[in-house]
């Protein structure tokens, strides 16, 4: 380790972390934490919107009927890529934390 490596590591130290390592982890959990609150809200809006989750929105998207089909195939779109987006954060937090 060099004299600047050592520095850096013992002002992490003091800072109550054991190591850079343990501090960079702990700034990517939070980070993917409020990326998920984020996810988990754009959610929840779809969620308000259809009375409904997205695997029930999905089975009876046909006969939805409070908004036109266009609104409908949008709304799908996006509401997937937020489930995709949700199981990839989740997925990274669990790889920190093994």
């Amino acid at each position: 380790m060099t004299v600047e490596q050592h520095s850096i590591e013992s002002i992490f130290h003091e800072m109550g972390f054991k190591s850079s390592t343990e501090y960079a982890i702990r700034k990517a959990q939070e980070e993917l934490l409020q990326e998920l609150k984020v996810c988990n809200e754009r959610i929840e809006v779809f969620e308000k919107k259809y009375g409904m989750s997205y695997m029930e929105f999905h089975l009876c998207f046909d006969q939805l009927t409070q908004v036109g089909q266009y609104e409908r195939e949008l709304d799908s779109m996006d509401w997937r890529v937020e489930m995709y987006e949700m199981r990839a954060i989740e997925k990274r937090l669990a790889q920190l934390t093994q």
